[in-house]
């Protein structure tokens, strides 16, 4: 029998069947986030967690987003429309400014550097218009506009440095819970990380156990008023990345948070307890129960209790097996919730900074002296005396 991901006892997933991805459902506090850390622990190979809320920091190592930052060059302007939150309009005056650079040979890394090169944009319009499309200057105003809203709220988010994700060895933890509350700039890091592992992997066929596993978690922001071409994109890496030998895993509430030509890509189905007291959640929960293999009503899923959840494990022949009530065992890990870390101090941001009121800044406590710093200056006195004495007469 093949290795795999036991969730419970005789409910295991195939490793050769996590390459066709896996679904874990569930509303707030009905174990949802316990079962993923289960599944990174038990996981048969490196896994890549974007970690939304800071509660699966404790189980590998952490990067924050400005240890992995985003290069806007390879970012692409698409995507960069995405985390300005920009209009088609807005998005079209940025794609002139992306192409321009392009010739022109000029790096764009970092927030400072497309500043500078919108500014650019600007001096030259009437020649970029005639040369690229019409440029027009109330649209560039508008990035303009939205770039120093980002560039308030996420100076650190750019620039030069950059984690290679291919090489991930254990468990990496990139935690976005600074990134998840600004609109679009989580779908866009998402995103741009999918595309990169996929484009930077080669093709591997069918094979026994992945290579790397990518756990996306609250996987609804990314799509939530994304552009089509970005939707359709990640579309698209679903389908195909399990050729490289990449499974991915998307963590939310319901399958109607995903668009349907991704949910229909999910083998592995674990769903947790909803609700149901709202109009929204009501569709989440018909959606859920509907697209569960075998015979499971929309009762079953809200009758689950906390670590409960309706299982449906593809067979050694890969068909999905009709959804079964089981209780996932916990992962050994004990989840923290750790406190979101204040990110560095740029430029950008620090004269804002600088204003706040003085007294509104703790001082620092005293640094307690090392344990050998005691002894060493009782040993220079004791010497220093040894050699006074020994030049007395």
């Amino acid at each position: 029998m093949s290795p795999g991901i036991q969730l419970a006892p005789g409910c295991t997933i195939p490793a050769r069947y996590l390459t066709r991805h896996v679904g874990i459902f569930g509303a707030t506090g009905t174990g949802k986030t316990t079962t993923a850390a289960a599944i990174v622990e038990r996981a048969p190979c490196p896994v890549l967690v974007l970690d939304a809320k800071g509660d699966l920091e404790s189980l590998g190592r952490v990067y924050r987003p400005w240890d992995a930052q985003l290069h806007l060059s390879h970012l692409g302007p698409d995507l960069v429309a995405r985390a300005l939150d920009l209009s088609e309009p807005q998005a079209g005056a940025l794609q002139v400014a992306f192409a321009w650079a392009d010739d022109q040979g000029r790096p764009v890394a970092s927030l400072g550097d497309l500043r500078a090169l919108l500014g650019d944009v600007v001096a030259r319009a009437d020649d970029l218009s005639t040369a690229y499309g019409l440029v027009s200057p109330s649209s560039v105003a508008a990035v303009q506009r939205a770039l120093l809203r980002l560039e308030r709220a996420a100076p650190w988010a750019f620039g030069p440095a950059s984690v290679d994700w291919r090489d991930v060895q254990g468990v990496a933890v990139l935690a976005l819970g600074t990134v998840a509350g600004i609109p679009g700039l989580y779908g866009a890091t998402v995103a741009h990380i999918l595309d990169s592992v996929y484009r930077g992997l080669g093709e591997l066929g069918d094979v026994a156990a992945p290579g790397l596993l990518v756990m996306i978690d609250e996987s609804h922001l990314v799509f939530d008023g994304a552009p089509v071409a970005i939707v359709r994109r990640i579309e698209q890496v679903t389908r195909l990345i399990r050729s490289k030998g990449v499974g991915l895993i998307y963590v939310t509430q319901s399958p109607a948070d995903l668009p349907d030509a991704i949910a229909g890509q999910l083998v592995t189905r674990i769903q947790h307890g909803l609700r149901a007291a709202t109009a929204r959640q009501q569709k989440g929960l018909r959606a859920a129960a509907e697209t569960m293999p075998g015979n499971v009503t929309a009762q079953d899923v809200m009758q689950l209790g906390t670590g409960q959840a309706i299982v449906s494990v593809p067979d050694a022949r890969g068909v999905p097996q009709p959804g079964r009530v089981v209780d996932v065992q916990r992962g050994r890990v004990q989840l923290v919730a750790v406190a979101t870390v204040a990110p560095p101090i740029f430029p950008a941001a620090a004269r804002f900074l600088c204003q706040a009121e003085p007294a509104a800044v703790a001082a620092a406590p005293p640094r307690p002296w090392p344990w050998w710093k005691p002894a060493a200056v009782v040993g220079v006195l004791a010497y220093g005396a040894t050699v006074l004495l020994s030049h007395l007469p």
